[in-house]
């Protein structure tokens, strides 16, 4: 008998979740009968402290049941002993759960001592249902808590172990979290269950044309994942692998081809292709044409019959003979477009598609366009391209300049003698005609000044010239059809530092009309107060004369 406060729970221990109900009843059958069976236990330390190698369960009932000690074998073992003795004492009980079974056999194969097969004899179990087992090692800890407490089947989960970690992730957000709901998986058969991960998590191996040797033996493959295939490529899970490879694949061709026709044309139509393979293209340097629905395909290569596919000697050599004729006339045909391809009648292209590059040609010039042709030759349209390619980089370039120079910090920045010609580069747009001469332009000059001309000028700007210029930009903000209030008062201080006598003629002529007006108002104002009207009637009597002022002073009359 062992004091339990002298015990500590096992290293090797598979069991990692306890009911906590079976632990209650446990406990109420111990509280009855007491302890039937010992735990096992090894010597800790030489403090007394004795390590559970197995009976962890009985052991948690016994501290609920209030016993202070418990029955216990003392065993002298080793690490590996002290972890054999866990795993085979617990998987010989009938609760033992599938996710407790998985982390058994997995660390029994981890010490090194035990394989597949080792372990199959050493519990009676055959070999694949111990690799079923390991294989429930590569759930995601959510789907294998719900394995754990029985909310999901054995079968479910042996469906859904075999993906990657990324689809069960989804799968498990999707359609396991809620175990209600129309897109809930928990009960749902598992050949469903199968047929659902295959339709949304995979893809057909058959549509893809790189080389496939090495998935017919991937553990990714669907064929490899259950016992009864249905034949065929299979599927993929993996789909970073497979749109890796398929990515390659089409890069690689789309290489090959261009270094036998140098001057095809790569291209894809605005839909249907692969854009990973496009976007690798791109950034290897080369470009990629966006096409419309026009290409004309090069014709397929017949192919050549197989005897074993032929009952008869008779039935074989007359498909032969068939083929030997489509492939003359294939020939043919082949050889009138490379004809013409190089006579520049046709432009050869390669197009990106989803799964291949395909090689497609078009017309480019009728027979008696001389002109067409020689803009369109191979070496010239290549040439046009890369003056294009260029144009696009500094396009961009600027494009982005513009959108982030905004936020760049300058406030700290010295404004230098360079940025002050840029200044005046900008003001030169509103240089009057008459000033040209001022700034060094000849009075012959027409109104209108080049980009390169206003460079030329601002390099070499005397003080009078800059002030010319700054001058004429307020001027010209100043003839803008509508300014703030600010502004017009801006625009008389202006008025009143360079045509003071101007401004005061214009003014005379405006006011002494403003001031006759007003005394006229005022006049009628005194009157119809001394009569006596109403707040009302003044307000009508003076809107009434404000609109007859008003008519007749649009008709250049004054009223009296």
């Amino acid at each position: 008998m062992i004091s339990l406060a002298n015990l500590k729970p096992g290293r090797f221990n598979p069991r990692k979740y306890f009911d906590e109900k079976a632990v209650s009843e446990l406990a109420e059958s111990i509280c009855r009968q007491g302890v039937l069976q010992p735990i096992g236990v090894r010597s800790s330390d030489d403090s007394g402290i004795y390590e559970i190698i197995y009976g962890e369960r009985r052991f948690k009932a016994s501290l609920k049941a209030g016993l202070t000690e418990i029955p216990a074998i003392v065993h002298h073992v080793s690490d590996e002993a002290a972890q054999e003795l866990a795993v085979t004492e617990n998987l010989q009980r009938k609760d033992v759960s599938p996710m407790e079974e998985a982390r058994a056999y997995q660390n029994l194969i981890q010490t090194g001592r035990y394989d597949v097969k080792a372990l199959s004899e050493r519990f009676g179990k055959s070999e694949n249902y111990i690799r079923a087992r390991l294989s429930f090692s590569s759930l995601i800890p959510e789907i294998a808590e719900l394995l754990d407490a029985d909310e999901i089947t054995i079968s479910l989960a042996n469906e859904i172990c075999h993906y990657s970690e990324d689809i069960q992730k989804d799968v498990y957000e999707k359609h396991l979290k809620d175990s209600r709901g129309y897109c809930s998986w928990r009960g749902v058969k598992a050949q469903e269950i199968r047929s659902y991960l295959q339709n949304s998590y995979t893809a057909d191996l058959k549509n893809y044309l790189f080389d496939k040797s090495a998935c017919f033996s991937c553990q990714d493959n669907t064929n490899n994942l259950v016992l009864f295939c249905d034949g065929g490529c299979g599927k993929c899970a993996n789909m970073d692998c497979l749109e890796e490879k398929n990515v390659s694949f089409i890069v690689e061709k789309a290489l090959d081809i261009m270094s036998q026709y140098p001057a095809v044309v790569l291209c894809h139509y605005e839909y249907n292709y692969n854009l990973a393979a496009v976007e690798r293209l791109s950034s290897m340097g080369h470009e990629l044409e966006t096409v419309a629905y026009g290409l004309i395909s090069f014709p397929g290569k017949p192919d050549m019959p197989e005897k074993a596919d032929f009952d008869t000697e008779a039935d074989y050599e007359n498909a032969y003979e068939g083929f030997e004729q489509e492939l003359s006339e294939y020939s043919r045909t082949i050889e009138e477009i490379e004809r013409r391809i190089l006579a520049g009648e046709l432009m050869r292209y390669a197009r990106i598609g989803l799964y291949d590059v395909s090689l497609c040609y078009v017309e480019i010039a009728g027979e008696n366009d001389i002109k067409a042709k020689e803009q369109l030759t191979p070496l010239a349209k290549l040439e046009k391209r890369d003056r294009r390619n260029k144009e696009i980089a500094d396009e961009k370039t600027i494009e982005d300049v513009r959108k982030q120079i905004r936020d760049v910090d300058m406030v700290e920045s010295k404004f230098g003698a360079d940025e002050d010609k840029m200044v005046y580069f900008f003001l030169m747009s509103s240089l009057r005609h008459e000033h040209f001469k001022v700034v060094g332009l000849d009075e012959s000059h027409s109104a209108y000044i080049s980009d390169e001309e206003k460079l030329n000028v601002v390099s070499n700007l005397s003080t009078k010239a800059k002030a010319v210029i700054r001058r004429d930009f307020l001027v010209s903000r100043f003839q803008d059809r509508y300014i703030s209030d600010t502004a017009k008062s801006l625009l008389l201080d202006f008025a009143q530092k360079h045509m003071p006598d101007e401004l005061a003629n214009i003014k005379k002529t405006y006011y002494d009309v403003y001031e006759k007006r007003h005394k006229r108002i005022e006049e009628r104002k005194t009157a119809l107060m001394a009569a006596g009207q109403s707040n009302h009637n003044i307000h009508e009597a003076v809107d009434d004369a404000d609109d007859l002022n008003e008519s007749l002073s649009g008709q250049g009359k004054e009223v009296a």
